[in-house]
């Protein structure tokens, strides 16, 4: 598949999905641009080959580096940002930079394709000031519409106005007081050895429902396959009021991506690969060997260090020559896929909250794509985008390989949404699907305490640099963070410091605020 090809299908809303019409049915396929989906993926025809074990020929370099970053998500693109003036080459299997950080646009109006929203302060907040973004306060707690009705605020003043029960709202109120009471620093390693259903069974079902939605979306698990640890840690997170912290800008942690590219383009354009996947990393004594394949042809870039800045479960299968038990680690890490799907409205449909929860459904929540810039006095927007959160479980990926059946899933998706709530009974004039089939690293059981620190591990002249080196979710930040570390190694290893190198190395991977 060519690396600058966008995959089109095209096919009308043959009138309300809500009416009852067939899922597949109702999405038929047209000629021209009129109320139109599209879907949109990763390319993974040469990850596929690597994960069934074909091995590519590995020529000659025809290129020689300081530093060969692999990978050109937030996490590459920040060790780029940080390595101004040293001598690397960034190598990005997309035709586009920034991951699961990755802005679209329609008709001007930007919207997300997965990372929704930072922290004021955090690490990636910290660099998008750096490069010229202000990223804006959302201000305001999550709701929940469930059973037709629309709670917000659902963790604080919410929590009577749900749609359950007095008996299921008292255990929601005796859950979030046990939950303030648990003290995660001396209960981390007790917490991160069992799973979130393990706490969830001494309460009512619907809590675990609810965190069924809401897990998916945040960490790629449900409760059954969540670690206590951060079931608790998000809990206390959303109890406490601390998302009141959150910022973000339309296109949600894109914009960052994108602004990091426009500012290293410039200068460093030449050393910015796209639409060049890996598909080799040998380390000797001297140097790391890179092979790429770009265009049909394979070509090896020689690099004394390389930040690798790919998942574990690809990376397990790049590089020669790691220590068993390690690799071994990275393939225990699990991944969630994802479709992503933004719905395009030429009318007003929803604008009374920014992150909203709807357990029970295919998609897990929706966030309103405009939402910081919405009531700025300057801003008149022709469409409204919603964009919808929708984690698969591990054994639904092979949907996302047929676009057939992506097709019928978003339709699906349309269908529950519409729904919802009466005023949710209108047609998108488009629909676009972005599909990823690893998206998210699991925050499954151990992951975070035990198996993170032992896949993450640095080799003598490789670094593990992407988010899932950090945790216990992915986050943007710890992309960021880890990043930052990673330049900071090369840079002390290509000053021949290696004893300094490895203290950051630690630090980068046990030192964390949670």
């Amino acid at each position: 598949m060519s690396h600058s090809r966008r995959d089109f299908i095209k096919f009308a809303l043959a009138g309300s999905v809500a009416s009852g019409c067939p899922i597949r049915k109702a999405l038929i396929p047209v000629d021209d641009d009129r109320r139109v989906a599209s879907l949109e993926s990763e390319h993974f025809a040469v990850c596929h080959k690597i994960r069934d074990g074909y091995a590519f020929p590995k020529p000659e370099a025809s290129r020689k580096v300081d530093i060969a970053i692999i990978g050109g998500g937030m996490a590459g693109l920040s060790a780029a940002y940080f390595l101004r003036g040293k001598d690397w080459l960034l190598l990005e299997k997309e035709d586009h930079f920034g991951g699961n950080a990755y802005e679209e646009q329609f008709q001007g109006q930007a919207y997300s394709t997965a990372a929704a929203y930072d922290f004021r302060n955090s690490h990636c907040d910290q660099l998008a000031r750096e490069i010229g973004l202000n990223l804006l306060p959302i201000d305001m707690p999550d709701p929940t519409i469930d059973q037709g009705v629309y709670t917000p605020d659902t963790w604080r003043s919410g929590l009577t106005q749900l749609p359950y029960s007095k008996e299921t709202i008292a255990s929601f109120k005796k859950f979030s007081g046990d939950m303030l009471k648990i003290d995660l620093k001396k209960e981390m390693l007790e917490l991160d050895s069992k799973p979130f259903t393990d706490i969830l069974g001494n309460y009512a079902p619907e809590i675990s429902r609810w965190w069924d939605a809401y897990g998916p979306s945040n960490w790629g698990a449900r409760t059954e396959d969540t670690t206590a640890f951060i079931g608790v840690n998000d809990a206390q997170y959303l109890i406490k009021g601390e998302d009141s912290t959150r910022v973000i800008l339309p296109g949600g942690l894109g914009c960052v991506s994108k602004r990091i590219v426009e500012v290293l383009q410039p200068q460093y354009g030449e050393r910015m690969l796209g639409g060049v996947t890996v598909v080799a990393i040998v380390p000797d004594a001297s140097e790391v060997r890179v092979t790429y394949y770009q265009d049909g042809k394979l070509a090896t870039v020689s690099a004394r260090f390389a930040i690798v800045c790919a998942p574990k479960f690809i990376t397990a299968r790049l590089v020669a020559g790691l220590p068993s038990d390690q690799k071994q680690a990275m393939r225990r890490m699990r991944y969630a896929p994802v479709p992503m799907i933004n719905m395009i409205f030429d009318k007003p449909v929803y604008r009374k909250g920014y992150d909203n929860w709807c357990p029970g459904n295919s998609f897990t929540d929706f966030i309103v794509a405009d939402w910081t810039i919405r009531n700025q006095s300057c801003y008149h927007p022709k469409y409204e985008i919603l964009t919808f959160y929708s984690t698969l479980r591990e054994s639904e990926r092979e949907l996302l390989l047929e676009d057939e059946d992506c097709q019928e899933f978003a339709g699906k998706v349309l269908q529950e949404f519409q729904g919802l709530l009466p005023a949710f009974r209108v047609d998108p004039i488009e629909i676009r699907l972005y599909r990823r089939g690893h998206a998210m690293m699991m925050a499954v059981p151990g992951q975070f305490t035990k198996n993170r620190l032992l896949a993450s591990r640095p080799m003598e002249r490789i670094f593990f640099g992407n988010s899932d080196s950090g945790g216990p979710e992915s986050l943007s930040t710890e992309a960021v963070r880890i990043s930052h570390a990673a330049s900071e190694w090369a840079s002390l290893m290509l000053a021949g410091k290696s004893s300094a190198a490895a203290d950051t190395a630690h630090k980068a991977l046990n030192d964390f605020v949670y």
